[in-house]
């Protein structure tokens, strides 16, 4: 695996080590553009997402095999569960039980998304749909 940068990205797809894509915003909407964007193109893309909750498990999931591992510094115990369950090999520095949202009063906006809809691919068509 590469070591993730975070001081010069959020989230970046990686293709036979070379970046396919970056971002520096926040939240879910990266990975639903780097999704937009390579799906189709790439399979067995690494990931770097600085935070991989069960909303973003769920997208990889989806991707059927773009995305065949991930690293992030933060991942949600549903999130690990997920991907496991799929084979999806994860490295984080830190397991949280879940991602919580910015003033920590709770489950973030698409953790509570994410548990409403058990199928991955509905989720993916929700959340496109969502940040269209």
């Amino acid at each position: 695996m590469l070591t993730p940068d975070f001081d010069r990205y959020s989230l970046a797809l990686f293709h036979e080590d070379r970046m396919v894509f970056s971002s520096v915003k926040e939240g879910l909407r990266p990975l639903v553009e780097c999704i937009r964007d390579c799906r189709g193109r790439f399979i067995g893309c690494e990931l770097h997402d600085r935070a991989i909750g069960l909303a973003a498990a769920k997208l990889v999931v989806a991707t059927g095999g773009m995305i065949a591992r991930i690293s992030t510094r933060r991942a949600s115990a549903r999130a690990v569960a997920l991907l496991g369950q799929h084979a999806v090999p994860l490295v984080a520095g830190e397991t949280v039980p879940i991602l919580l949202n910015r003033d920590r009063s709770g489950p973030c906006l698409m953790e509570q998304k994410a548990s409403a809809t058990e199928d991955p691919q509905q989720f993916l068509r929700e959340i496109d749909a969502f940040f269209s």
